[in-house]
């Protein structure tokens, strides 16, 4: 009986040892596991080259910039500038037409010229045979332009009083378009605006408001504006469909940056600056105005900070998955 405990108790001793050695080994082999998988996960994460710090700050490699076209550009101190969009026509009169006259009494005896067709100042239109054998008279254009109007043909008589033809300076032509009410407070004579005819619609003429209508029309909400409209190689027609981009410059200053820049993460309007080659922070912003090409904006800014204008939505895309990360691990 003596000599089985004895056995029992040298069993016992040895399975214990076996044990706590086995779970030793367990332990190890678990932790070389779990700082192989670290060791991994960062290998991983230096290939990507892009690493979350903290919630504000991206690190993206150069190469992984390039790959996502991310740009960048200092941020400026400017005036925004805001178009009003406006349709109208051209006119179907000329600002500057000029008539030419004989001087004296006598008949047509030749003509130079045809309807439509453009003339220079001092070009000869058609020639008069003087009453009562007098010399031959020379009538010539009295402008540059187009001739619109002719009222006379060979052998017509003619006196001092008679038109023979008319001459429209077309290089120069009126146009009204119409403005709604809303916008009324951002017009002003001598302003500057750009037409497009709806037939070139690639191609802007010039044009200045010279005239604002004191009412307002009750049916449609609109203010009638005339505009000279510089028309140098005569590409617009009289009646012609055109539209018309007002620019309104504001007097303060705003950072300003394109509009593409801005994007809204969780209820908020952010930018992305470039701190370092690879680093990238997350900057809440305030939009002072907007249009679809640039936003003036204020917050966590400076002039001259370099901030992401392409590319903007992969920094933000990488963000909320960093976020959605760390939600889960908590």
């Amino acid at each position: 009986m003596r000599n089985f405990k004895i056995v029992f108790f040298v069993f016992i001793a040895v399975f214990g040892a076996a044990a706590v050695a086995f779970y030793g080994a367990r332990k190890v082999s678990a932790s070389e596991n779990h700082k192989h998988e670290e060791g991994h996960n960062d290998h991983d994460g230096h290939d990507h080259g892009e690493e979350l710090h903290d919630e504000d700050v991206i690190e993206m490699s150069e190469e992984s910039q390039k790959l996502g076209n991310i740009k960048v550009m200092p941020i400026e101190s400017k005036s925004l500038v805001q178009k009003i969009l406006v349709n109208g026509r051209i006119a179907q009169d000329v600002e500057n037409v000029k008539h030419a006259h004989s001087t004296k009494s006598g008949n047509v005896k030749e003509t130079f010229i045809s309807l439509g067709q453009m003339v220079e100042a001092g070009a000869r239109l058609c020639s008069i045979n003087a009453q009562n054998g007098g010399e031959d008279i020379e009538i010539k254009a009295p402008i540059s332009g187009t001739i619109i109007a002719e009222f006379i043909k060979e052998g017509d008589h003619v006196d001092g009083t008679n038109a023979l033809h008319t001459i429209a300076d077309m290089t120069r032509l009126s146009a009204n378009f119409d403005v709604y009410e809303k916008d009324l407070a951002h017009i002003q004579l001598g302003q500057k605006m750009k037409v497009f005819p709806i037939t070139f619609p690639d191609r802007s003429f010039s044009a200045e408001i010279v005239f604002i209508s004191p009412r307002v029309d009750e049916s449609t909400f609109t203010t009638r504006i005339k505009a000279f409209v510089d028309n140098p190689v005569q590409l617009l027609k009289l009646g012609m469909s055109v539209r018309g981009e007002i620019e309104v410059v504001e007097d303060s200053s705003y950072l300003t940056l394109p509009s593409d820049a801005v994007q809204n993460v969780e209820g908020k309007d952010v930018v992305f600056v470039q701190t370092d080659k690879e680093t990238f922070e997350k900057r809440v912003v305030d939009i002072k105005s907007k249009t679809s090409k640039e936003a003036a904006i204020s917050g966590e800014l400076k002039k001259g900070d370099q901030v992401v204008i392409s590319g903007a939505f992969i920094l933000k895309s990488k963000l909320l998955e960093s976020e959605m990360e760390h939600a889960h691990d908590h």
